[in-house]
């Protein structure tokens, strides 16, 4: 009986022992997180000051520019921090030009009314991808659906007409979820999601950071091998404004419209990584600031962890 009960006895304690270890080790990674999470927010304000020095530097935005330089894994206090904690954590990021792609809210005009030359654009780049023939126009027909007009127009009601049913549909957010468009094939998401983004405005594709496919797309005309050479050049030298994109095209491919391609943007996705002990923090943000040449703020559109 002695043994029963010292056995028992052992079990209970033990068990005690291992229930205040969980929760030591749970506060702690709390903990952990919370500090993560701390040192990522010093790592948006350290990609909001390059993007406004960017802003002030030059006319244009560029790969050139250092916004475009990635951070590779580096401790803090190689950074110059001096915090105690600089010694432990270590940080990676990378900016990204949001308007190097195509933006699926063009798909739509001020008015909400469908923008045919803007899903020919998208047609277009889902046919350089090979994605399967549909796939534009279902895109297209749910961004018209799901997105209210800028301009604030709303149509006059029909007179005798039954009020329109809520719209059950949940607008875009982020390029990958096209993948819950009804009828898009399961395998375009991941394969259409790098070229395109979804913002809260009509935006012009730029230029001087956009893919070869995203501008063969965008020029109606314009090969792919076209569109690469041109790449090319303009890593060499960025573009400075459209009338220089015209000049280099030298007639090849269509016409465009100032407010479908430029040289400057507004929107970034910062990507960065925090290392600290055992916890491990990725974080996606969009990013919007002011036009270039101006000293206006710059947004958190959204932000989620990864």
């Amino acid at each position: 009986m002695a043994l029963v009960v010292a056995a028992l006895a052992t079990v209970i304690v033990s068990g005690l022992f291992w229930r205040e270890f969980v929760l030591v080790r749970t506060i702690d990674n709390q903990q952990l997180l919370s500090q993560n999470r701390l040192l990522m927010r010093g790592a948006l304000d350290w990609a909001r000051a390059i993007l406004r020095e960017d802003a002030q530097r030059t006319p244009y935005t560029a790969l050139t520019g250092a916004w475009a330089q990635p951070l590779a894994e580096t401790r803090l206090d190689q950074l110059g921090e001096t915090s105690a904690l600089a010694s432990q954590a270590s940080m990676s990021g990378a900016i990204e030009d949001a308007q190097s792609r195509l933006n699926l809210r063009n798909m739509v005009d001020y008015n909400g009314a469908p923008d045919t030359a803007q899903q020919a654009v998208l047609a277009r780049l889902c046919l350089e991808l090979r994605l399967p023939g549909p796939t534009a126009d279902l895109i297209a027909a749910y961004v018209v659906q799901t997105v209210p007009p800028l301009s604030g127009f709303v149509p006059a009601p029909v007179v005798g007409a039954q009020p329109a049913k809520q719209n059950p549909l949940l607008p875009l957010v982020f390029p990958e979820d096209v993948a819950r468009i009804p009828g898009i094939d399961p395998a375009v998401a991941p394969r259409l999601a790098p070229y395109v983004v979804v913002l809260d405005q009509r935006t012009p594709v730029n230029f001087n950071t956009a893919s070869a496919e995203v501008i063969a797309a965008e020029i109606e005309g314009l090969s792919l091998s076209d569109a690469r050479g041109l790449v090319a050049d303009r890593d060499r030298t960025p573009f400075i404004n459209t009338g220089d994109i015209r000049t280099r095209l030298h007639g090849r491919g269509t016409s465009f419209s100032d407010n479908d391609v430029s040289v400057t943007s507004q929107y970034f996705f910062v990507r960065g990584e925090v290392k600290l002990e055992r916890a491990d923090t990725r974080t996606e943000a969009l990013l919007k600031r002011a036009l270039t040449g101006t000293l206006g703020p710059i947004d958190v559109m959204w932000e989620r962890e990864s």
